[in-house]
Parts: C-alpha cells; structure tokens; sequence
C-alpha cells in the first residue's frame, strides 16, 4: 500500500532541520533559519498581514515545487529518494545516484519542469489579462509566476551547484543511449 502523498508531522520539534512535512512517503525538513527569517518578516509586517503571509507562503512554495520536481522524477525512475530540506534561498533533495547519466539528467530537469508548470501558466494570465484587484492574489502571480520563473530559468545555468550542471547532460546522454541502441 502506498504512503498517503501528503501527511503532516504531528507534533512538530523544532531542531536544526525540523521535520515538518512527508510527500509521497519522503521526509521534508526545514532548516531552522527559514523559521528565524519567517518569524522577522511576520515581525514586521505593517498594515497587510495576509499580504504578507500569502507572499511568505509563495516563496516557500517556489522551493517546495522544486524539490518536488526532482522528487517525482527521480522515484519515477526507481530512485530512492532520502529527504527533502529547505533553506531559505534553496532547497536539496537527497536521492541515490541514479544508474544512467540519463536519468541523472531527467531528475535534474525534474526540478525545472514542476516550476516551470506552475509558473508559465500564471505568467500567461497575468500577460493576458493583466493583475487582480486583489494584492494576496497578485503576490501569487508575482511569486509563483514570474520569480518562479526567473528562479527556474537561473538554476538552468550550467554551474555547479545548479541543476544546469547536470540537466544539459542531457542531450549528449540521448545521443549516447541513441548510439549504443
């Protein structure tokens, strides 16, 4: 029987990589300062809490999307994946290093494609038919469209630590596979 895709931690310890989460039956864990830089910017907030809240959300979200990515990508390809942890400006999940360059590179790309799902659809509105009214509703285009995005596309570089590094192995693997086949 599988996990359930989602299943909160119940009670939560607060430590130095606080599990707060499982998705699809992996460990999420959150470092300590992601809750020290929320708490101040909670701290601070003037007359708009839920502005601030949603945008807080979002952002933990475009780390999240990401993580999840290359999450789904890897157990598809028979990876097991150990956790998940999320930092302030970055998240890392942790796998077993696949068989193939090929699949490395799928996982790698794993992390862009669920941004990139998320986002274009949410830029393409927003081009369309432009903001909301609403300021909560348009730190969800903002964040989880275009700086999702601008995120997605940054991490495509190919330097280490980036997946770039790894995803633009991928068309070499393909004409590796595509020789050997």
């Amino acid at each position: 029987m599988r996990p359930p895709v989602v299943r909160f931690v119940n009670p939560i310890r607060i430590d130095k990589l606080t599990k707060v989460v499982q998705i699809r039956g992996v460990d999420t864990y959150v470092h300590w300062s992601v809750f020290l830089v929320a708490a101040l910017m909670l701290a601070n907030v003037g007359s708009r809490p839920g502005v601030t809240l949603v945008g807080l959300a979002s952002y933990l979200s475009v780390l999240l999307i990401h993580e999840v990515g290359h999450l789904v990508a890897a157990q598809r390809l028979g990876c097991k994946v150990n956790s998940i942890k999320l930092y302030p400006v970055f998240g890392v999940t942790c796998f077993e290093i696949p068989w193939t360059r090929l699949d490395h590179c799928v996982i790698a790309w794993g992390g862009v494609l669920a941004q990139a799902a998320v986002a274009i659809p949410l830029v393409v509105w927003v081009s369309m038919f432009g903001y909301t009214r609403i300021d909560a509703i348009n730190a969800i285009f903002a964040i989880l469209g275009f700086f999702s995005l601008a995120v997605a596309l940054f991490n495509l570089l190919p330097v280490p630590p980036l997946d770039g590094a790894t995803a633009w192995g991928l068309l070499p693997a393909l004409r590796a596979r595509k020789r050997i086949l």
